[in-house]
């Protein structure tokens, strides 16, 4: 029955992970409840995860990382790079994975992603080549270097505590980097030669020259006196003309999704325009259209001269996800307009402001160039171009260096654990002013850390129920008749499989005592499997929906889902037989 129940609570967690139905940090307290409630778990093991070192060590640095990034550290090294690499695209490629990834085996790798992205799509403009020849290269060198060092990426840091709680013994910082730089190698040589070939070139537009072309949702009414009044949609200037596509008619609270061509306008009429950031400008200057955004949110005592137009992208600590722009009162909050929106693989043909936002979309906004500031610091929004960078903390950055490297000899010495060293290097960082405290609060993934909390008790509801035990022997039932190396690159599978469509984190939870109890049954060490584990929760290049370094690059990339699938799908298959090779070697059984 505890198994049945368990299995159950396990299938219903990885459909709600895989579709996103409901937000994972909701998920997984839903998960934590489940496990409680069925007496699968303890009250007191429920709630353990919340207090885990891991959870702590992981929420620390990401305020190390945010320290390191609001100081410059990572913007000045990345311009050195645009000036050494020249035109080279194999050399660019190289060298923009090699340097995320070093900066990415140190601090969070969404971090990393997020400081180098606007440098990348600089040096693409600057050598007139397609960001989206770059931008994949960015996120998957960040990926490959998060499992470089014990601290790079939360399912090592996550695998680590489980691997000490299961056996008393756990992974040192420098134990990952052999496997780890020999990964990353073969990840730069494969995207430098021939995986960015695989990658599409969509040239870029001409609003700033910074970012790809991307097909927006604007919202249009036909004013009185416009000359589209009674013209067909085909006959209209708009298709011709402006190269827009109508999406969506709406006329008096009736909505006609694809209208034909032959459909006449009239005024009143409210037009879903589809179309590129060009595009949507040459439409404000049209006689007789209005778009709606910039009508009902007029930006009081600007002059026009002093408006810019760029594109901003929501990450994954803006509070606006799940939230539309009418409930944040947007306009009002941040003295910008909203002029279009743009979500990648699918049509967003909704009036504007009604729109659910999410992590990723990318907004095409009007303001003053102080505003488009103000919203790039502390708001969940990665600004794209058309303005200055925003000022760091120069000054602070030989503080926040030393920190870092204090923390990692901290805990390579042995002096203190990896949990004490990491929450005093972020105390650190913020009593030195690398960071606000406010900075340090909105740098810290909430939803990773509940959602680890929260995941945590179905490991144990998979291990006291005989659940791990059970799904270990049908792995070894399967392939175990072919050795330990076998066993070990199956678990490698399953566990890269379910990272592509669930959080890293949660599939490296899950998958342990999986890996556990199948090494206990064969009678080796489990030391190779959890290496497994956490090194396969990383690699997750095919789809823009496994990793949040995947999903930040999509918008500014201009990137469709397949496009993550056609070049990652070599590059995991790759990984997978080079670390199911090497591992043992590494961790012998």
């Amino acid at each position: 029955m505890e198994i049945t129940l368990t299995l159950l609570i396990l299938l219903i967690a990885i459909i709600l992970f895989a579709t996103e139905w409901i937000r994972m940090d909701l998920v997984s307290l839903m998960v934590l409840l489940a496990v409680a409630l069925t007496g699968l778990v303890t009250p007191e093991e429920a709630f353990a995860g919340f207090s885990n070192p891991a959870v702590i060590t992981v929420a620390a640095m990401f305020v190390l990382g945010a320290g390191i990034s609001y100081t410059g550290s990572i913007s000045t090294l990345g311009e050195h790079l645009i000036r050494m690499t020249g035109h080279n695209q194999t050399l660019m490629i190289a060298s923009i994975m090699g340097l995320v990834a070093f900066f990415s085996a140190f601090i969070n790798n969404i971090g990393a992603t997020a400081v180098l992205m606007p440098v990348v799509i600089t040096m693409a403009r600057k050598t007139n080549l397609p960001a989206s020849k770059l931008l994949i290269p960015l996120a998957f060198g960040s990926l490959l270097g998060g499992v470089c060092t014990l601290i790079g990426t939360p399912p090592n840091i996550l695998i680590n505590s489980l691997l000490q709680q299961y056996t008393g013994t756990g992974f040192r910082m420098f134990d990952f980097t052999p496997l780890g730089i020999v990964l990353l190698a073969c990840g730069i040589c494969y995207m430098a030669f021939f995986g960015h070939k695989l990658l599409p070139n969509r040239k870029s537009g001409t609003l700033t020259e910074a970012y790809q072309v991307k097909e927006y949702i604007t919202e249009i009414e036909i004013l009185e006196g416009s000359p589209l009044h009674g013209k067909t949609i085909s006959q209209s200037m708009l298709e011709r003309e402006l190269n827009m596509k109508v999406r969506a008619l709406l006329r008096d609270r009736q909505k006609f999704p694809q209208p034909k061509r032959n459909r006449k306008l009239y005024v009143g009429d409210i037009l879903f325009l589809e179309g590129d950031p060009e595009g949507i400008l040459k439409v404000r200057k049209e006689k007789g259209i209005a778009v709606v955004q910039e009508r009902d949110n007029p930006l009081p005592d600007t002059p026009k001269e002093k408006l810019v137009v760029v594109e901003a992208s929501l990450t994954t600590t803006s509070d606006m996800v799940g939230k539309t722009l009418r409930q944040e009162r947007f306009a009002d909050t941040h003295g910008l307009r909203v002029l279009a929106i743009w979500r990648s693989g699918a049509s967003v043909v909704r009036k504007v402001d009604h729109v659910i936002l999410r992590f990723g979309d990318v907004l095409l906004l009007q303001g003053t160039e102080e505003k488009v500031r103000h919203l790039g610091q502390g708001h969940g929004f990665l600004v794209l171009g058309g303005v200055d960078p925003v000022s760091y903390r120069p000054r602070r950055a030989p503080i926040a260096v030393v920190t870092i490297i204090s923390v990692i000899l901290l805990s390579v010495s042995g002096a203190t654990p990896i949990v004490i060293a990491a929450t005093l290097g972020a105390l650190i960082m913020v009593l030195s002013r690398c960071l606000t405290i406010k900075e340090a609060y909105d740098s810290i993934d909430w939803p990773i850390i509940m959602m680890i909390a929260g995941t945590l008790p179905l490991g144990h509801a998979m291990q006291n129920s005989g659940t791990a035990e059970l799904l270990s022997n049908m792995i070894i039932g399967g392939v175990g008749s072919f050795g330990p190396w076998a066993v070990l690159g199956a678990v490698f599978l399953i566990t890269f499989c379910l990272t592509e469509v669930m959080s890293h984190a949660a599939a490296a939870v899950l998958v342990a005592p999986i890996a556990y109890n199948a090494a206990i049954a064969m009678a080796v060490s489990p030391r190779p499997f959890f290496m497994a584990v956490a090194v396969a929760a990383s690699m997750c290049f095919m789809t823009p929906i496994s990793h949040q370094s995947n999903a930040l690059v999509m918008g500014p990339g201009g990137y469709k889902f397949l496009d993550y699938t056609k070049v990652g799908t070599p590059l995991n298959i790759m990984v997978w037989i080079i670390a199911t090779l090497m591992i043992p070697l590494l961790f012998p059984f």
